[in-house]
């Protein structure tokens, strides 16, 4: 691949492609916070200009405080409240922490962005995010139908209509169905037809004939038929030869080989569809991370177990068994990911109040003895609660709350807006220097009598991004598979004349103020960023993974000239044949934080361009 030229530019270079909003660098190091009295000027009806994040090592919590009767208590200073953090979580070693940033968020009283009413040029795309008029918290939609049996999917449907109707008129909604993978069935709307549509498209089946029930209770497992056929009184592995002798021995042995193989299949399938889970919500953190302030996401889900007892343990060999598989470690690293992005996660449970497997009127329990039934009942109420574990578990490490009982949508949806829409955004930069990955418990303390606090219950302390290029490697192959555009980088991508025949060549505008350039022991700062080029085949499916890491030590007047232009600029040659498509990446090392762009490219090759339409670097200020 041709050699690509990155630089710092003029305010003036591409300015007629230039749709993405400008915010002035944060010039602050990521280890010395503002000052308070910086902090006091701003203005504090305006949307957060600061970004809190774990991994710049600030953190950032949304805190709802409201009063006995449920009304938000407004006007609050950082002097009313004590931040505590305890690590490890269960051990007794408590600190206080001192509060850097404080300020209240209403989005009542908070001045609309300025719109961008540029249009796109043609050959231009970009993942930048137009603003809505009123500045709402959005709200997602997830139909989960991997995770979630059809009958209870159709509770959607019941609930859409009263949910529609008691839905504030100007509250963006967007929804998104999980089936064989994301999908966006309509993107943010306060339109009440276009959001009944989208509901009435959200159906799936995926989840039919994956890991629902535990095979030693499914009668239609390979294991089940079989021990239908011998009986209860001889049908579990290692059973005695009783009054068959060698015969049920050999049953008993051929039996316990089947289950062995059909636990196997179950703890496959689970690892399938939570992991297909897993990617999808993290897709949507990357896609609504540029949206300003707290997100919400509800979840309609029965969810998947948190862990699976009695099959092969997770991340063992084939031929290993545990106690369970747990699943505890993908949520964490979840958490992280919606936590950057400040989304809060509302699981609905479809399901309601679930009556046991072997109790309904279709089951077909392939031990019907007291004991085999006593298993039964064990195994299912073990999976139902390892479920609502699931749910729990992420509502608190990200600020939301579990839905459940009534399945009322309606009045879920209003809880999370209302939540979202008066809050209090307070950051620390925690006294512990081990980023060892263990969870900090945090608890927030204040003396104002009946108050009640709504905040995540602490943090996962992973370390910065690796600077291992198989790792950074990885990862960005990972990020090839969103299905969704990631905001928290915005870039422009500009379709340029190619140089050869058969390649695709585009100029590539970053928004420097989502990067972070951290100072040197010099006095310099540096950048370190990813940028990646994915390409796909007609069918979507990837085909190659081009990473260009980018490693620069700017001194002061190439800091001073990033922070004054807030734009960086590249790039990138593609080479031929030319791909169905292709999804640019853009990743600041140091935070993780992503931006992304899909294209179609079929027949975009642009032609040789005539060599006086060259572009002029003499503009260039950094140069690679």
């Amino acid at each position: 691949m041709a050699r690509r030229s990155f630089r710092l530019i003029s305010a003036l270079l591409f300015a007629t492609s230039l749709t993405l909003p400008s915010t002035a660098q944060n010039s602050t190091s990521q280890s010395q916070p503002q000052s308070a009295a910086n902090q006091a000027s701003q203005n504090q009806t305006a949307l957060p200009a600061f970004t809190l994040r774990t991994f710049t090592r600030m953190v950032n919590l949304e805190l709802v405080v409201k009063d006995a009767k449920g009304n938000h208590i407004q006007g609050l200073k950082a002097s009313d409240f004590q931040i505590i953090e305890q690590s490890p979580a269960r051990s007794k070693d408590k600190h206080e922490q001192k509060i850097a940033e404080f300020r209240e968020v209403n989005m009542a009283t908070m001045a609309a962005p300025a719109s961008i009413e540029t249009q796109t040029p043609a050959g231009v795309y970009t993942n930048a995010l137009a603003m809505q008029k009123d500045p709402v918290p959005p709200t997602i939609l997830l139909v989960d139908g991997l995770n979630t049996d059809p009958q209870f999917q159709a509770q959607v449907h019941t609930q859409m209509t009263k949910m529609l109707r008691q839905l504030p008129t100007n509250v963006p909604v967007a929804v998104f169905l999980l089936g064989d993978r994301l999908k966006l069935l309509q993107s943010f709307t306060s339109d009440p037809k276009l959001l009944q549509a989208a509901l009435n498209k959200a159906y799936s089946v995926a989840g039919v004939g994956l890991a629902t029930m535990d095979p030693r209770d499914d009668p239609n497992s390979v294991s089940g038929a079989a021990a239908g056929q011998v009986g209860p009184a001889n049908n579990a592995a290692g059973s005695t030869a009783g009054e068959g002798g060698a015969g049920d021995i050999a049953m008993a042995a051929m039996i316990g080989e089947i289950a062995s193989f059909d636990e196997r299949i179950f703890a496959a399938t689970m690892d399938e569809k939570v992991f297909r889970t897993i990617n999808a919500l993290t897709s949507l953190g990357h896609n609504v991370a540029g949206y300003p302030g707290r997100k919400n996401l509800l979840w309609l889900s029965t969810a998947f177990p948190i862990n699976l007892y009695g099959v092969i343990g997770f991340g063992s060999g084939s031929d290993s068994f545990a106690e369970f598989n747990n699943y505890k470690g993908p949520l964490q690293q979840l958490s992280a990911v919606l936590n950057d992005a400040k989304v809060a996660v509302y699981p609905v449970n479809l399901a309601g109040v679930q009556t046991l497997q072997a109790y309904q009127a279709g089951a077909r329990p392939s031990d019907v003895t007291p004991s085999g039934m006593a298993g039964n009942t064990t195994r299912d109420i073990l999976m139902q609660n390892a479920s609502v574990d699931t749910m729990h578990d992420i509502a608190n490490d990200t600020g939301g709350i579990v839905c459940t009982g009534d399945n009322d949508l309606g009045d879920c949806v209003h809880k999370a807006v209302d939540d979202s829409s008066d809050f209090y955004e307070i950051a620390y930069y925690p006294d512990s220097g081990d980023w060892n990955g263990d969870f900090r418990k945090i608890t927030i303390k204040t003396g104002l009598k009946g108050a009640h606090l709504s905040y995540r219950q602490g943090y996962y302390a992973f370390p910065e991004g690796s600077t291992d290029p198989k790792v950074q490697e990885t990862k960005m192959q990972s990020d090839c598979d969103d299905y969704l555009d990631a905001t928290a980088v915005p870039i422009e991508a500009k379709m340029l004349p190619s140089d050869t025949q058969g390649q695709l060549k585009f100029s590539v505008l970053i928004d420097a103020s989502a990067l972070t350039v951290p100072p040197t022991a010099d006095g310099n700062h540096q950048l370190k960023l990813d940028i990646a080029v994915c390409t796909y085949n007609e069918k979507d499916w990837p085909l190659k993974l081009m990473n260009y890491p980018v490693n620069l030590t700017l001194d002061a007047k190439k800091y001073e000239t990033m922070t004054t232009t807030g734009k960086l600029a590249d790039t990138i040659n593609i080479p031929g044949p030319e791909p169905a498509a292709i999804r640019l990446l853009v990743r600041d090392v140091s935070t993780g934080k992503l931006g992304s762009v899909y294209i179609k490219t079929g027949g975009l090759v642009a032609s040789v361009p005539n060599p006086s339409e060259q572009s002029d670097d003499s503009n260039a200020v950094v140069q690679q």
